[in-house]
């Protein structure tokens, strides 16, 4: 959910690849909070598209899983395309990290990475993108836990099998870690509206808890099944839906992104 209104919101009224062992260049992790370009970026970091958009009153998106390009091997995240894609300006979007403030506000930071044209889907082939890193960057195989400040991490340890009746997660940059959602339906088409546009995103999965906890700045979220310390990659957070009994979210597979974009999800060693 961008901070802007956020996929959330916007949802409220709407009824394969092979993974890369170790992980990426390394870095420090201090917190997913962190906006200097001594951090290794991590699932759950949040940042802003901040060349093509004000971004003096926050918001933003949440990364996702650390990953590669099958070709040429380049790492780079994943994360949700409805935030590039309903944007002006782009392609390709300059992806920044926030820098706080005063009086509550942000302001663009460290450059991440860049995601060029064609490296996101938002449409028939659900909602994704990938986010090449910059030079000098960090990347980790590893998912924020716990709250929005956290500091705490759990390893990627593979990909998970989707079916209905999986116990899953999601790590959102504004929210933080949540889990408890249990799967209950796929394949569904999701209908959103975004300034004079309507999106259709289709290969939607559902997952449901009894809570609506995602906020503005959550989408692209890592959803993710927890055994035994790690972490196993699921999805990617689209939204959710805050006036529904059972409060579903709604998230692209993991394996169709990796298809799509042609990528390698990176895992822990």
């Amino acid at each position: 959910m961008r901070g802007r209104a956020g996929l959330a919101a916007l949802m409220a009224g709407v009824a394969i690849l092979t993974t890369a062992s170790a992980v990426a260049a390394g870095g420090n992790v201090p917190g997913r909070q962190s906006r200097t370009s001594d951090v290794a970026t991590a699932g759950g970091d949040i940042y802003l598209w901040s060349t093509h958009r004000s971004v003096k009153h926050g918001g933003g998106c949440t990364l996702s899983f650390a990953v590669r390009t099958a070709t040429t091997h380049r790492s780079g995240t994943l994360t949700a395309g409805h935030c590039v894609a309903t944007l002006t300006g782009g392609p390709p979007y300059v992806v920044d990290q926030t820098r706080a403030g005063a009086h509550n506000t942000t302001d663009p930071g460290d450059r991440l990475g860049v995601v060029a044209a064609g490296d996101f889907r938002l449409g028939k082939h659900g909602d994704s993108a990938f986010m090449a890193l910059a030079a000098r960057r960090g990347l980790t195989a590893t998912i924020f836990t716990g709250g929005a400040t956290t500091t705490t991490t759990i390893p990627v340890g593979g990909l998970a099998r989707l079916h209905a009746g999986l116990h899953v997660c999601y790590s959102g940059a504004a929210s933080g870690e949540h889990c408890g959602f249990t799967v209950v339906g796929s394949g569904a088409t999701v209908t959103f509206p975004e300034g004079h546009h309507t999106y259709r995103i289709h290969h939607e999965w559902r997952a449901t808890a009894r809570s609506c906890p995602s906020r503005p700045g959550d989408s692209g979220s890592p959803v993710y099944f927890k055994r035994h310390g790690r972490a196993y990659a699921v999805g990617i957070l689209s939204g959710g839906q805050k006036h529904s009994g059972r409060c579903p979210f709604f998230f692209t597979p993991i394996r169709l992104a990796l298809s799509q974009l042609h990528l390698q999800l990176f895992t822990a060693s």
